[in-house]
């Protein structure tokens, strides 16, 4: 779901599902509290409640929609949240794997990034970096 290539990791249809549909009833019941309170105290303590859920929902589908790594073109792009990279897969020194993360280096051993080891499909991602070559540790 949401692949970016043909090696790509994706989105947990599970996950986004269930974050989606919580954002929408959260959503939902919040404009409905709001509306249909005119004033009662604890319906508008509830929509306070449900749109501080509705916040948090948009926000954890931001992060899913956007903690993703794929190959394109010899060049791996790794990005989460605001923060986008892209590195020649050739340019890449090594990879450790440490607390269910994956710390990709340069040649000069300085950090560029880090990629979620549970994404769905990261095994395609890490098979094709072995494949080209990288030193994993």
């Amino acid at each position: 779901m949401f692949r970016k290539g043909q090696v790509s990791t994706e989105v947990d249809k599970g996950p986004f599902i269930f974050t989606l549909t919580a954002l929408v009833v959260s959503l939902a019941v919040s404009v409905l509290l709001f509306a249909l309170g005119k004033g009662a105290g604890m319906a508008i303590f509830a929509g306070v409640l449900f749109a501080a859920v509705t916040l948090a929902a948009a926000a954890v589908l931001f992060a899913l929609l956007t903690d993703r790594a794929y190959i394109d073109g010899g060049v791996l792009h790794i990005s989460y949240l605001f923060r986008r990279r892209a590195v020649p897969v050739n340019e890449i020194g090594k990879i450790a794997y440490r607390d269910d993360v994956y710390y990709v280096y340069d040649k000069k051993d300085v950090q560029i990034g880090t990629i979620n080891a549970k994404l769905t499909s990261i095994g395609e991602v890490i098979f094709a970096l072995d494949k080209s070559g990288v030193n994993f540790v």
